[in-house]
């Protein structure tokens, strides 16, 4: 069942300095579909650059819930959550309690290392450069 792949929730740099929030189960082919003008409108108008961020979590409805929840802060919000990724988990729990108070506070919310994100963007960056 699709709800029970690992899924990611993801910051984008965009050309125009902004940054993009979305999900995925596939960070490369997900950031090469944005470049390609495909799957979303914002990064059709303002082309990718690289990712920020992303972070792992258990099911799609999560990774939708993260969303929805990092795209209503404000730039300086999501700055902070890129250059501190575990600030995202407990500021995103914290909300989510005091609007539902019998939320699940257990959730995995899991961020990418630096490191990786590092290979990420340079496999995406060898592979945009080589024309595949």
């Amino acid at each position: 069942m699709e709800d029970d792949k690992s899924y990611y929730v993801y910051i984008i740099l965009c050309e125009n300095n902004s940054y993009y929030t979305g999900i995925t189960n596939d960070l490369i082919n997900r950031f090469n579909n944005h470049a390609k003008g495909r799957g979303a409108n914002y990064t059709k108008l303002y082309k990718p650059i690289k990712f920020l961020s992303a972070w792992q979590v258990e099911n799609v409805n999560i990774a939708l819930s993260i969303e929805h929840y990092i795209k209503s802060k404000d730039k300086k919000i999501k700055i902070m959550f890129t250059e501190n990724h575990r600030l995202l988990k407990s500021y995103y729990v914290k909300e989510m309690k005091n609007k539902k108070k019998d939320f699940n506070s257990k959730i995995s919310i899991r961020s990418v290392s630096k490191i990786d994100i590092d290979k990420i963007n340079t496999i995406i960056k060898d592979i945009n450069c080589n024309g595949k």
